[in-house]
């Protein structure tokens, strides 16, 4: 098998099955692009495979060019969910470091202020925490993934559009693959320039993808046999990917088109979009035991997101929908967190958060029944009526938001005690249709139960 040397490093072997990667090619690519125009870059790094893949090519690529053509600001930025798993967030951490001190010191020696290296996170109120305890959202699923915009896609974007007015336009250099999925070779199969540019959603950016043909055998291949540029070992990153078992990280998310994470996770510590977290499951079983309470966690909250923990009474059947949290179930989530934080000593909240989700619960409590679960039924705009299972009035809140209804005109029409009704977490509604009401209080489609006895709805969506 042929070697490929990079200056006096060690040989970069072509890997299997494919015996055709030219990587001089590749980054002789890479060089030309950075030549191209004076557009600054953005690259993307989450600390994954391909990313890393993608930041070390850059890296020796803009090594082979005389300084006086490195003139071209680059930007290497990285999100931080503020819910990452403890385990991926230490190491991410860590080799941001890394990589500002060697772009700095090393490749850009020259002119240190042209490499910049940031990490972005959400705002104090599209935080996870404010937004599942203090507002009351469910749980993210496949169906309702909330959190991808608010998370990943706003705070990349509010970055890049400042670095966009900054300079006019701006190219972002992202690891995406077609291999890993189907979806992802159409997304990316729509180019222009030559075929090496696309357009990005966000106005004035272009996305360049380097390595998007190479195969997961082909990336690991070249990780594992080309050293990293700023000191880490590759080797680690191997490991991370073998305590998590399945493989596989969360891509960075910049536009809606990209699906947030695959069935493995290797990502956010609290995700419920998928039935069961494979990836921490297996850190667990693998040494990290002090994971085992987030696990727990993360394990009541998707019990709750499926409506197995609570029980449905027939006055809402059939028909039933699911609304925000219980204010009761939050403010157990809440403690519960803040328990679990004591014990690991890992900051899973901030306090920050802690103190915008009290005030939202405080806000919502104004309307609280005092006296567990109540019926409420209110007049919808038009003729249809709700009735509601909550253990607080929706219609005193700030948001009066009641799945896709807003209250802030409905009429409540009667309120009494919700005997019989074993356990709850969520609030629960049924939308009454009268002859002639319009399209608002159509009931949703419906989806079998856990149980198979009744027909569940769940509201399409929540709003701020």
């Amino acid at each position: 098998m042929a070697a490929v040397r990079i200056r006096a490093r060690p040989a970069v072997l072509r890997p299997e099955p494919r015996q055709c990667v030219d990587y001089l090619a590749l980054m002789a690519d890479i060089r030309q692009q950075y030549l191209a125009d004076n557009r600054p870059w953005v690259i993307c790094y989450s600390g994954g495979k391909d990313s890393t893949t993608l930041l070390q090519m850059v890296f020796y690529a803009l090594e082979e060019l005389p300084r006086r053509q490195l003139r071209k600001p680059i930007h290497v930025l990285t999100n931080d969910t503020l819910v990452e798993n403890p385990v991926i967030d230490e190491y991410v951490k860590g080799q941001v470091k890394a990589i500002e001190v060697a772009g700095k010191s090393g490749l850009f020696k020259h002119n240190p202020n042209l490499f910049s290296v940031a990490t972005v996170t959400p705002t104090l109120d599209e935080s996870f925490w404010v937004c599942l305890i203090g507002k009351g959202y469910p749980s993210p699923n496949r169906w309702f993934r909330w959190c991808t915009e608010r998370l990943k896609i706003n705070p990349t974007s509010r970055y890049i559009e400042e670095t966009v007015g900054r300079h006019g336009s701006t190219i972002i250099v992202l690891g995406t693959r077609k291999s890993e999925s189907a979806n992802r070779s159409a997304a990316m199969s729509n180019h222009d320039n030559g075929g090496k540019l696309r357009k990005h959603d966000l106005t004035n950016a272009h996305v360049y993808a380097p390595i998007a043909d190479l195969s997961n055998n082909e990336v690991w291949a070249y990780l594992l046999q080309s050293p990293s540029p700023w000191g880490s070992n590759n080797r680690s990153l191997l490991n991370l990917y073998g305590n998590a078992c399945k493989g596989g990280e969360c891509p960075f998310v910049i536009e809606t088109g990209t699906q947030s994470c695959g069935k493995s996770r290797f990502g956010c510590w609290v995700c419920t979009v998928v039935d069961k977290d494979q990836a921490m499951e297996s850190y667990v079983n693998n040494g990290h035991a002090h994971l085992k309470p987030l696990l727990d966690y993360r394990n009541r909250l998707y019990d709750i997101r499926q409506q197995s923990v609570q029980s449905v009474p027939r006055r809402l059947t059939p028909g039933t929908r699911f609304s925000a949290f219980l204010l009761r179930t939050r403010r157990q989530l809440l403690e519960s967190l803040l328990t679990i934080q004591a014990g690991t000593g890992t900051e899973l909240i901030s306090d920050a958060e802690v103190a915008r989700v009290r005030g939202l619960l405080d806000s919502e409590s104004a309307g609280a029944t005092g006296n567990g679960l109540r019926y409420y039924t209110y007049r919808l705009p038009g003729r249809a009526v709700a009735r509601v299972l909550s253990d607080y009035d929706i219609q005193q809140t700030p948001r009066q938001r009641l799945g896709p209804f807003h209250l802030a005109k409905a009429k409540l029409l009667d309120c009494e005690s919700a005997h019989g009704v074993k356990s709850a977490s969520r609030v629960m509604y049924k939308v009454h249709e009268k002859p002639g009401s319009t399209r608002p209080g159509k009931p949703a489609r419906t989806r079998p139960s856990h149980r198979g006895a009744v027909k569940l709805q769940e509201a399409s969506h929540v709003t701020n």
